[in-house]
C-alpha cells in the first residue's frame, strides 16, 4: 500500500513532505555557477581588433560568455545581430578616424597636403606652389611706318599684356603674360604697363622688340593696409598663384618676396613673406619694423601676380601668334604689334606634392639657412627659382686638392619639361650664384658648372598571363606609366645608378604583370658624379604566356 500515491513511501514521513506534485524531474541552476561576475567582465574585452569583422566577432564572443541564458539566437536575420553589427560599424569608423588623426600628426606618415604643410611650417619650411612655363617673345610692329626713330614710346597697357591661348595637353584655356627684360637681364615685374623705346628694339631700328612670355594670367589686386600698426598681412584669394610672380607696390615703394622675414637684415628692408593655402591662394606677411619694413597703416597698395602654372603650360614654338594693341606716344597714336613665341614654352611644373615636400623639407630645415656642407649647397641650389620661373637640379662638389680646398663647384641643369632637363642659360646661372652667395661661408668660392645629361633608349618586354589577354592593352599602358615614373627626373639625381632589378620590381608592383624584361641592356648603368640619366625613347613589347 502506498501513501499519497507515492510507491514505497514511509508513513512516518507523510506529515513532513508533500510529494504529491513531484514529477520525477529535478531542476538545477548550475548555469548560474558559470556566470561572469560584473567586476571581471572587463577582462573579456579584446583591444587588439579595430576592423568591422574583428569587432563583430569579439562582441558576439562577449555576449556568449556574459549572457548565455539571455541571448542565444545568432541568426543573421535576428534583431540582436543587427544591433551587434551597428555597434561594430561605429567602432570601426571611430577606430579608423583615430588612426587617421594620429597618422596626420607626424611628417613621415602624413598624407594630406594640409597636414604636411602645417607640420613643415612648424620648422619654418613652406611648400612650393605651381611654377610657370617660359618662352622668348618676339614683338614686331604691324605697320613699319610707325617705327620708333627717336624719343617716341610704345606703351602696352596691363590689360593687353596677357594673351589667351589653348593648352596642347588638355585643350583647355591657357594664358601667357608678356614681360620686359631690363638692361641687366632681369624681368621687370613691378610695372603695370610695358614701355618700349627705340633703344629696346633689336638693332635699334624701332620695329621689333625682344620680350619674354611667362605662363599665367596677370592680375592686379588693390587694397589698403590695416589701421592697426602691427604686422600687416594681405590675403590674395585667387587660387593657383604662381611662384615668384607676386610683387607688392605700396606708397613707400616696391616690396619683394623673400623666403622668411627672419632673412630681413633690418627694419628698412622692403620685403614680405608668402605662405600658400590649400588652394594655393596666398597670405602675404610684412615686416614689423624690426624684421623688415612695416607698411604705413591705412596706406594703399597694389598686388601684382599671375595665376595658373603647371606642366600644362608647356607649348611648342610659335604656338602664340597674336595681335597686341599699343599706343604710340607722344602722338597718342594707336599701333598694332604681333607677338610670337620664337622658342618653345618649357619649364612649367605643378605645385609641390606632399611626398616631395616630405623628402626635401627636412633637408631644407637642416641647412638652418646657411650653407656649410656640400649637402647644404645642394639643397640651396635645388630650391632656387629664377625670376623667369626656372628650376632645376644641382649637385655641390668640393675641389679637394691642395689650395683649392675652399672651391665648390655647383653642377646644375634646368627643367625643360615635365620629364626632361637641359643646360642652364647664363641668366639662370648668374641668378643662382647671386642667390647662393647670400648663404655661403665667407671663405668659400663658388663656381656654377653645367651638368651633363646622359640619354637612354630602352627596349623592354612585359609578359602577361593568357587569361588576362583581353586586358593586355590596359596592362601595357599601366606598365608604360610605371616606366616613366621610375625615370622621373624628380626621383633621379646626379650620379644615381640605374639598376634594372629596381625597375623590374617597380613594374612588378602591378599584380597583372607576370614578368618584365629589359631587352637592350644586360648590365646596370653607373653614370659619372656630374651626370643624370634621362629616358629618351622606349619601346614596350607585350607577350602573352
Amino acid at each position: 500500500m502506498s501513501v499519497n500515491n507515492v510507491p514505497n513511501s514511509n508513513p512516518a514521513f507523510s506529515g513532513l513532505y508533500n510529494t504529491a506534485g513531484f514529477d520525477g524531474q529535478v531542476t538545477s541552476d548550475f548555469m548560474r555557477a558559470g556566470l561572469i561576475p560584473p567586476n571581471l567582465r572587463k577582462n573579456l574585452i579584446n583591444y587588439a581588433d579595430a576592423d568591422f569583422d574583428g569587432l563583430k566577432s569579439n562582441i558576439l564572443e562577449y555576449v556568449k560568455a556574459v549572457y548565455p541564458e539571455d541571448f542565444n539566437n545568432f541568426s543573421e536575420s535576428d534583431l540582436g545581430i543587427m544591433m551587434v553589427e551597428l555597434v561594430a560599424y561605429m567602432g570601426a569608423v571611430l577606430s579608423f578616424k583615430a588612426d587617421a588623426t594620429a597618422q596626420e600628426l607626424y611628417l613621415p606618415t602624413a598624407r594630406k597636403t594640409t597636414s604636411v604643410r602645417k607640420l613643415l611650417e612648424l620648422i619654418g619650411v613652406h611648400m612650393r606652389g605651381p611654377n610657370s612655363s617660359k618662352a622668348s617673345c618676339s614683338l614686331a610692329l604691324h605697320d613699319l611706318e610707325q617705327a620708333l626713330v627717336g624719343a617716341e614710346t610704345f606703351v602696352i597697357s596691363s590689360v593687353n599684356r596677357t594673351i589667351n591661348s589653348q593648352s596642347t595637353r588638355d585643350s583647355l584655356p591657357l594664358s601667357y603674360s608678356m614681360y620686359k627684360l631690363m638692361a641687366n637681364g632681369d624681368i621687370d615685374t613691378s610695372s603695370l604697363d610695358i614701355e618700349l623705346h627705340v633703344s629696346d628694339s633689336i638693332g635699334g631700328i624701332g620695329t621689333t622688340f625682344p620680350l619674354i612670355f611667362l605662363e599665367g594670367m596677370m592680375q592686379v589686386q588693390d587694397g589698403s593696409f590695416s589701421n592697426v600698426p602691427s604686422q600687416q598681412t594681405i590675403y590674395v584669394s585667387t587660387p593657383s598663384v604662381i611662384e615668384g610672380s607676386v610683387v607688392v607696390s605700396g606708397i613707400d615703394g616696391i616690396f619683394n618676396e623673400i623666403d622668411s622675414l627672419f632673412f630681413a637684415s633690418g627694419g628698412e628692408d622692403m620685403v614680405f613673406e608668402k605662405r600658400y593655402r590649400d588652394d594655393y591662394s596666398v597670405d602675404l606677411y610684412f615686416g614689423d619694423g624690426l624684421r623688415g619694413r612695416a607698411p604705413l597703416p591705412a596706406s594703399e597698395y597694389k598686388v601684382l601676380f599671375r595665376h595658373g602654372g603647371g606642366v600644362r603650360g608647356d607649348i611648342p614654338k610659335e604656338h602664340i601668334n597674336a595681335t597686341i594693341p599699343s599706343t604710340k606716344l607722344p602722338s597718342v597714336e594707336a599701333a598694332k604689334m604681333i607677338a610670337t613665341n620664337n622658342t618653345a614654352g618649357t619649364g612649367g611644373f605643378n605645385a609641390e606634392t606632399p611626398d616631395l615636400a616630405k623628402r626635401f623639407g627636412p633637408q631644407w630645415f637642416a641647412t638652418q639657412y646657411r650653407a656649410v656642407t656640400g649637402e647644404d649647397y645642394t639643397t640651396f641650389a635645388t630650391r632656387y627659382i629664377s625670376d623667369q620661373g626656372q628650376v632645376g637640379k644641382a649637385l655641390a662638389m668640393l675641389r679637394d686638392n691642395g689650395g683649392a680646398g675652399n672651391m665648390i663647384d655647383i653642377y646644375t641643369l634646368t627643367r625643360a619639361s615635365d620629364n626632361q632637363l637641359e643646360r642652364a642659360n647664363f641668366s639662370f646661372k648668374e641668378g643662382m650664384l647671386s642667390y647662393l652667395n647670400k648663404y655661403k661661408m665667407l671663405t668659400d668660392e663658388l663656381t656654377i658648372v653645367d651638368g651633363l645629361v646622359r640619354t637612354l633608349d630602352l627596349v623592354a618586354t612585359v609578359f602577361v598571363d593568357r587569361d588576362r589577354q583581353l586586358n593586355s592593352q590596359d596592362i601595357q599602358g599601366r606598365v608604360s606609366s610605371r616606366i616613366q615614373e621610375f625615370f622621373d627626373i624628380v626621383n633621379i639625381d646626379f650620379g644615381t645608378p640605374i639598376k634594372w632589378a629596381d625597375l623590374t620590381n617597380h613594374v612588378l608592383e602591378d599584380s597583372a604583370v607576370r614578368f618584365f624584361k629589359v631587352e637592350n641592356y644586360s648590365n646596370d648603368i653607373y653614370p659619372q658624379f656630374n651626370e643624370i640619366v634621362q629616358l629618351n625613347n622606349f619601346e614596350l613589347n607585350l607577350q602573352v604566356v
